[in-house]
């Protein structure tokens, strides 16, 4: 959506907009948004053709209500608010399922890793990972989850090699019909994806999920 429509609609909103509908000026709007009325009124004719509001002119002005799609919306922007803030405490993510290299599986697997697993989480990982692609509307919630504390999980030595740091977040994972409830995020202190996270579980996901590269999930993550 477009920021004036934004403002437009949250000026609706804050007279009560979401609840009932609500006389609205279009003289008044403009001086909140600092625009000609003429383009205040566009700006309402716009949100109704954008079905965000419902609009029946009235004597002085009109009376508007804001949509689920428009609370949507303002639901959105609420929850960009949070993330810049830091004040959830779950964020839910929906992205598709990518083959991943192998990697995940690899560095999981090492025992280093698996005795923190288990202690913490109290339970023992399949010994692969469940990647997740998300696309670019999805990012500000990765960094969210990034800047979260975690749980930390500890580097070690092992096979002659370093293996580095890496954070969990506890999450459940829902798609196509079917809930997982144990499984977690992993965030490796280095990697290449922006966009992609992995999921660990006691579950064979794809199995459990009937689950195929392409397919839609949604991660509830607790931070």
């Amino acid at each position: 959506m477009k920021p004036s429509l934004l403002s437009a609609l949250k000026f609706i909103a804050l007279q009560g907009g979401t609840r009932h509908s609500v006389h609205i000026s279009s003289t008044a709007l403009a001086e909140m948004l600092d625009i000609s009325q003429q383009s205040a009124s566009r700006k309402l004719i716009e949100l109704e053709n954008s079905n965000y509001i419902d609009r029946k002119l009235a004597q002085g002005g009109q009376i508007v209500g804001i949509k689920s799609s428009g609370i949507t919306a303002l639901k959105k922007e609420f929850t960009e608010y949070q993330l810049i803030f830091g004040n959830l405490d779950k964020v839910k993510i929906n992205g598709i399922l990518e083959k991943g290299l192998g990697e995940g599986g690899y560095y999981i697997s090492k025992e280093g890793y698996m005795k923190q697993f288990k202690k913490i989480l109290s339970w023992t990982p399949y010994k692969g990972t469940f990647n997740i692609r998300l696309d670019e509307s999805q990012v500000p919630k990765i960094e969210a989850i990034k800047a979260a504390e975690g749980i930390l999980i500890e580097g070690f030595e092992q096979e002659g090699r370093s293996f580095g740091k890496a954070w969990i977040f506890k999450c459940t994972l829902k798609g196509n019909g079917n809930l997982i409830e144990k499984a977690a995020i992993i965030a490796p202190k280095r990697t290449h994806y922006k966009n992609v996270v992995e999921l660990i579980s006691p579950h064979f996901i794809r199995e459990k999920l009937n689950a195929t590269d392409g397919d839609s999930f949604e991660v509830d993550v607790e931070l």
